[in-house]
């Protein structure tokens, strides 16, 4: 079968690398697959198809595929112009991001009639976030695919044992939705600490008192940028506390990653984590936006290693059922049940 890949652009993220290597796993079943983006742009995931001898066509077209699966709501116009060509997979990863732009772009929204079928990580976007727009549709065509890593193929944790600081990371763009403009400032009341914070991902955005609060603490804040997956990996393994503190998230492969690496989390408490992720338990967790109860976890964190032992351990456990496999396979499922029809 020839598949098409398209992305947004090729920038760094859980959801380019998640279709990168399901474009791995489907030319390992013997399929085709052409990599493209509706943003040509170079980037650090165009480089990586490129490495691994994926052919990229330079812009979507029906032209010579079987199928196509377009990765994420910013390629609703790629959805609405393909489906009508070919069966075509839509695979959303947002949850209020996707409803504010679709209210910026109401055009899309059409989107939702024309894909063969729709994908989902979790069921809070079928259910709740999304639930006006595929009303009606039927049902075999909504699929609820959760993410899947594989097993973390990096040495195990050495630590510096002249290392005296805490290391606390975060990876994601730095771009409002993220929020790290909190975790900077939390980390900037721990002064009395010794941490350190590195941040993983391209540099948009941050606050003008972001900037100045670091310049007054050298040493405790790194923006490394984009890092290879394999840079970032160890870089995750290497530290102490993971920490997502985002507005809105659905399935991050990045929390996924690091508590497989049995980091111990710190999170804002947003809806679409209920049923996996739990305060006390396997991570914790404070409202969005409240940089000081953030504060305060990474402060009983960094002071607490029997904590972020327990915490670590039981987000390794929460995440052992999300293998690379079993995402695989439901997508598998998708795409015969796609082809299948026609």
């Amino acid at each position: 079968m020839r598949i098409l890949a398209i992305n947004h652009d090729y920038t760094v993220s859980g959801s380019t690398h998640a279709l990168l290597n399901l474009a791995e796993h489907w030319r390992r079943s013997g399929h085709e697959v052409t990599g493209t983006a509706a943003q040509s742009a170079s980037g650090p995931i165009r480089d990586e198809y490129l490495r691994r001898g994926f052919p990229l066509a330079e812009v979507p077209s029906p032209g010579g595929f079987d199928v196509c699966v377009c990765n994420t709501i910013l390629t609703a116009p790629q959805v609405l112009v393909l489906a009508r060509a070919m069966p075509t997979i839509w695979w959303l990863h947002e949850a209020a991001v996707g409803i504010d732009l679709l209210l910026q772009n109401p055009g899309w929204v059409a989107a939702f009639r024309e894909a063969g079928a729709i994908v989902f990580p979790i069921e809070f976007l079928r259910d709740t976030v999304y639930r006006s727009f595929i009303y009606g549709l039927e049902l075999s065509r909504i699929c609820i695919v959760p993410n899947g890593i594989p097993p973390p193929g990096i040495s195990p944790r050495a630590v510096d044992p002249n290392r005296t600081e805490i290391e606390i990371v975060s990876v994601g763009s730095i771009y409002p939705r993220k929020r790290h403009p909190d975790l900077i400032r939390a980390v900037a009341a721990l002064d009395h600490l010794p941490v350190r914070c590195t941040l993983i991902g391209q540099l948009h955005t941050l606050p003008e008192d972001c900037w100045t609060l670091m310049a007054a603490r050298p040493g405790r804040f790194v923006l490394a940028g984009e890092l290879s997956h394999a840079k970032t990996l160890a870089a995750v393994k290497a530290a102490d506390i993971f920490c997502l503190p985002s507005g809105s998230e659905v399935q991050p492969h990045s929390l996924l990653e690091a508590a497989m690496l049995e980091r111990p989390p710190v999170l804002s408490n947003l809806p679409v984590y209920g049923g996996t992720w739990a305060h006390g338990h396997n991570c914790l967790m404070h409202p969005v936006a409240s940089v000081e109860m953030l504060t305060h976890e990474l402060a009983l964190l960094a002071t607490n290693p029997a904590l972020r032992q327990r915490l670590g351990a039981a987000a390794q456990r929460t995440v052992a059922g999300f293998s690379e496999a079993a995402f695989f396979a439901r997508f598998d499922a998708v795409l015969a049940s796609l082809t299948a029809v026609r």
